[in-house]
């Protein structure tokens, strides 16, 4: 099996167990619900039915949820006649399924790709990113994205970023009823206001836990077939220089996205660098350089 595969097969088998993981979360936050406002078996039934529901819908229609969340635009190809050509050409190079192409409207210098597999892909650059950058080093992006195409990659984070966003719903509908209920209850020896509030405190830090399991050593990996999708790895050096250092916040993204995209589209501080889905870009720029051409 060569690495190609063994990276597919890795990433399915972690589907199957993130599928699993995120139906246990929503189970337990339908139990929670269910004795809170006393539904019972019903509720349970009814949690049951939602968790394979969201797994469903985030399987198939992530990419589609992703795309209109982002703002981004189908391409057509008289609107960018060199960009749409050179991805073309590149597919057709490395033998694979051109994607759909779509843009997002913003001066921020980013990309992304969605999707289950070739047949269903996407990849999405900004505006900032066409205009910005040169033709070459854009390929070097698009290379990059093109491996987590291959690998799998998009089939995982698009899953768990629908996930993610469903995680943080239900911990919601938990915050806003706890203190109610807690209220309420303030006379028995009830716990279950406790276990609400303590899930909407857990909740957001398995989805963190989640998002870097599946985000950062697959970044590297993906730059280093990347650099050679385009031709040269220097080409995508060079782009994470300048997405790093002349990029600013995406104002689509949000914390369950920004695992897609090619660089942290959340720019912030101290916390916000310690907590990130991507790793350090010089050293990801550093292994580019490094690698044999």
């Amino acid at each position: 099996m060569n690495n190609v595969n063994k990276t597919i097969f890795t990433n399915e088998l972690k589907l199957v167990f993130f599928i699993a993981l995120t139906s246990a979360i929503i189970l337990f936050f339908g139990y929670v619900i269910s004795e809170m406002f006393g539904f019972g078996l019903e509720g349970i039934l009814i949690s049951l039915i939602l968790a394979a529901g969201v797994n469903f819908f985030s399987y198939f229609f992530s990419k589609d949820i992703v795309l209109k969340s982002q703002g981004a635009i189908r391409m057509r190809e008289e609107e960018f006649p060199e960009y749409y050509n050179n991805v073309k050409m590149m597919c057709e190079k490395n033998n694979i399924i051109m994607p759909e192409l779509y843009y997002i409207n913003t001066s921020s210098l980013n990309a992304f790709a969605t999707g289950r597999n070739q047949k269903n892909a996407a990849v999405v650059v900004t505006s900032g990113l066409l205009k910005t950058l040169p033709m070459n080093e854009i390929m070097g992006v698009v290379g990059h994205e093109l491996s987590h195409i291959i690998h799998k990659d998009i089939m995982i984070t698009s899953f768990i970023s629908t996930l993610v966003g469903y995680i943080t719903i239900l911990a919601s509908v938990l915050r806003n009823n706890a203190m109610y209920n807690s209220a309420r209850n303030r006379n028995s020896n009830s716990t279950l206001p406790l276990l609400a509030i303590t899930a909407t405190i857990i909740a957001p830090v398995v989805a963190t836990l989640i998002r870097m399991a599946v985000s950062r050593s697959r970044e590297y990996m993906a730059d280093a077939t990347g650099g050679k999708i385009c031709g040269n790895p220097q080409y995508l050096a060079n782009a994470l220089y300048r997405i790093s250092h002349g990029g600013c916040a995406m104002p689509t993204a949000n914390e369950a996205v920004a695992p897609l995209y090619i660089s942290n589209p959340l720019r912030g501080g101290f916390l916000s660098n310690l907590f990130s889905t991507h790793p350090n870009t010089e050293d990801r720029i550093k292994r580019l350089e490094n690698m044999q051409f």
